[in-house]
């Protein structure tokens, strides 16, 4: 097994991360939460295009399923906590060139996602306060929100609340739990897990799992036994990385690493074998790699890079190597990890 490491560009602040096919080709598209662009760099030669200029501030990159060529994004996250003017852009790439056009603004959207549920789709949100009135001002916890996207996306539509009272939002992740579909969502008060519904007109429900505070989430089967082990970052932005796994109903730590800034959190499979990839902002900035060795029934960890401090990642899985694009903000970094066999 081998880790080869490329630097595409350098990027103050990069942040948001997404692994796409735009133009008939696979993109790695990067986006800074600071003043500044969001690029995308071509798989084939790692040649740069500008999606935007600015004006930055971008949490997310999502793609729009069922739709070629165009994804959602946010802007003006800024500053960081009070980000009341954050809000959702539509981009579009044709004859190739991009169109980026304002869509919403949802004050203080910190995380989202776009499902399909049968014919329709729907976004998925969650916002980290109701309303702030300084940067550690709390006392007005945020919602998970959700509205069914218009096949013409041409300016605001509704969007309603499903979970509310969740402060300092941080963790989403789109998965599954007790073999449904869904979105796992955490912040202060611990994780919500909120199910997909069987239908377009069905029902929102959800429930709440873990009862302290945690920041970034994951889930995967990593020991093959059919169960969803969950892995978090705790507290907020935290000190430790925590692999759960469910035992006589509840969830119970089996793994715990130490981190300085916790930010990444994903779940999935690498080489073929279910996986979690852990990273740190700070401090030795490890981004992990835990795996399972099968003969000794216990939890590996490889060390992927410690230098970077990444914010965010995206994965995207080749025939012959699976592809992590990192956004290395701590260091202005953004980096692809090949993983080889």
């Amino acid at each position: 097994m081998a880790i080869t490491k490329t630097v595409l560009a350098m990027l103050d602040k990069c942040y948001a991360t997404a692994a796409m096919e735009i133009g008939g080709k696979l993109r790695y598209i990067i986006a800074t939460e600071g003043v500044g662009p969001c690029i995308a760099f071509s798989d084939d030669d790692h040649s740069a295009e500008t999606v935007w200029e600015g004006p930055g501030g971008t949490m997310n990159i999502v793609p729009i399923p069922g739709r070629k060529d165009e994804f959602l994004a946010t802007q003006d996250f800024v500053p960081t906590f009070q980000a009341k003017e954050s809000k959702i852009v539509h981009v579009k790439y044709a004859v190739g060139a991009w169109t980026v056009a304002p869509l919403m603004t949802v004050p203080y959207l910190h995380r989202f996602d776009v499902c399909r549920v049968g014919a329709k789709c729907f976004l998925v949100g969650a916002t980290l306060a109701l309303y702030k009135e300084a940067r550690e001002d709390w006392t007005k916890p945020g919602s998970v929100w959700v509205g069914e996207l218009p096949e013409v996306l041409d300016g605001p539509f509704r969007i309603n609340p499903v979970i509310g009272g969740i402060t300092k939002n941080h963790g989403f992740c789109r998965g599954s739990w007790k073999g449904r579909d869904a979105y796992l969502v955490s912040g202060v008060e611990g994780v919500f897990v909120l199910y997909l519904p069987r239908t377009p007109d069905g029902k929102w429900e959800s429930e709440r799992i873990l009862d302290h505070e945690v920041s970034d989430i994951a889930v995967c089967d990593i020991d093959g036994d059919g169960k969803l082990e969950l892995a978090a970052v705790e507290p907020f932005h935290g000190s430790k990385g925590v692999i759960y796994k469910e035992m006589d109903g509840k969830l119970v730590p089996i793994l715990e690493h130490e981190y300085e800034f916790g930010h990444v959190v994903w779940g999935g499979t690498i080489q073929g074998k279910p996986a979690f990839l852990i990273g740190g902002r700070k401090g030795n900035r490890e981004l992990n790699w835990f795996g399972w060795d099968a003969a000794t029934k216990t939890i590996t960890r490889t060390l992927i890079d410690n230098s970077g401090g990444a914010s965010n990642i995206a994965v995207w899985h080749k025939a012959d190597r699976d592809v992590i694009l990192a956004a290395n903000r701590e260091i202005g970094e953004v980096a692809l990890y090949e993983i080889t066999r």
